[in-house]
């Protein structure tokens, strides 16, 4: 059976290509196929953006950072100057050997629950010179017990790359606007991901308003346009939406998210099987 169940999915690409848009569509299409949805942000300079995109609302209260959870910022070091795997407090197992039951055993303010979904804040940026390492270990090692699909929503850039973040994820999704930028990153992560041996990554192309803009896009990427699982359409009041607390979507959009949700599971399960070549 094709499924999804149990994987890690990491959300990358530049900063504006829709990254947290996606996250929040795909989060609600994964339940309309009966996934259980765990969603991570890990943007620590926007913690509360996706919660306003995922619920439709502003939230009353943040959830509390999972940083705390793991002693604070202060216990814990960067993955580069430190790279052994997080373990809970007072506790020397490493959290890849003892999930997280987040069920039984996370206090319910360290994350937002509705319809399913669970929405967790990594950490967030609190002072002037504080880095954010300690924050991405937390995302890379918070591993959840059970068949849970965990979505990893990070700020616009490689970096968590140069950070080993891709270690512990199962798949890659990198968003791409259409602009040279997103063109550029999209073809340094495939460079970085194959490097490492690491073929499960895909594309998505975001914002895409005119089939002529679709053809440039993929005639850029070269053979990695083999990598597109879809394209979303552009829909130009969406933003106007989104500021008003409404996420409702057009029935274009709609299907567009349910065709990369369909490839993501038939790709993903080719990849594993053994296809590790575009």
């Amino acid at each position: 059976m094709i499924t999804l169940k149990g994987n890690r999915i990491l959300f990358c690409g530049k900063g504006g290509s829709g990254k947290s848009t996606i996250v929040t569509l795909l989060a609600h299409a994964l339940r309309s196929r009966k996934y259980d949805v765990v969603v991570i942000n890990g943007d620590s300079s926007n913690p509360e953006g996706l919660s306003r995109l995922i619920f439709q609302r502003k939230m009353s209260n943040e959830p509390k950072p999972l940083i705390d959870f793991f002693g604070g910022i202060e216990a814990i070091k960067c993955p580069i100057r430190d790279p052994k795997t997080l373990t809970r407090l007072h506790d020397t197992t490493p959290l890849t050997e003892k999930k997280i039951d987040i069920i039984n055993e996370l206090p319910h303010q360290y994350y937002i629950e509705e319809d399913g979904i669970h929405l967790f804040l990594a950490g967030k940026i609190e002072k002037y010179g504080q880095c954010d390492g300690p924050i991405e270990k937390v995302v890379r090692d918070f591993v959840v017990e059970g068949d849970w699909v965990t979505l990893v929503d990070m700020k616009g850039s490689i970096e968590h790359f140069g950070r080993r973040i891709p270690d512990a994820m199962d798949i890659i999704l990198c968003i791409l606007d259409p602009t040279q930028e997103a063109i550029y990153i999209a073809k340094k992560v495939a460079s970085l991901c194959n490097e490492i041996e690491f073929y499960n990554y895909w594309f998505v192309l975001n914002k895409i308003d005119a089939t002529d803009l679709k053809s440039i896009i993929m005639q850029e990427l070269g053979e990695l346009k083999m990598k597109v699982l879809g394209t979303i359409s552009y829909d130009p009041d969406l933003p106007r939406r989104h500021l008003k607390g409404d996420l409702s979507v057009s029935n274009d959009l709609y299907n567009d998210i349910e065709m990369v949700v369909k490839r993501l599971e038939v790709f993903s399960s080719c990849v594993e099987n053994g296809w590790d070549e575009l």
